[in-house]
């Protein structure tokens, strides 16, 4: 029976005949199951337990997480709504509230708004 190996970096398991085995000058041999892992561990010279999709730091925010969960109480979820048309929010809006009348003022605005017409001055009447 072929041997299964666990891949050094991230933890998932190498099937047989793929992966890479690295060697160090110090003897220490290290079993990859892709380039990334690799390149994560040799090159970049990361830690397991940092890198967010390894299932060294999966377990670690596993145990961290239920020492959370009896401190904090949970949330109810966001609720997402859906964006609307302007036109229909418009809408909804004029059905709830009663209109309001505003006729006066705007005539009001618009004589004022207009330019103000002079007056030719008033003729007085004269004497017979």
């Amino acid at each position: 029976m072929v041997e299964r190996r666990a891949c050094t970096f991230c933890g998932s398991e190498i099937e047989p005949g793929t992966g890479k085995m690295y060697v160090r000058k110090d003897g220490t041999v290290y079993h990859f199951c892709t380039m990334k892992c690799q390149k994560n561990m040799v090159q970049l010279k990361r830690t397991a337990r940092t890198t967010r999709w390894t299932q060294e730091n999966a377990r670690i925010r596993k145990i961290t997480k239920k020492g959370t969960e009896d401190k904090k109480a949970k949330k109810a979820p966001k609720r997402r709504v859906k964006a609307k048309k302007a036109g229909e929010v418009e809408k909804k809006v004029a059905k709830k509230k009663a209109p309001v009348k505003k006729a006066p003022a705007k005539k009001a605005a618009a004589a004022k708004s207009k330019a103000p017409v002079k007056k030719a001055p008033a003729k007085k009447a004269e004497a017979k």
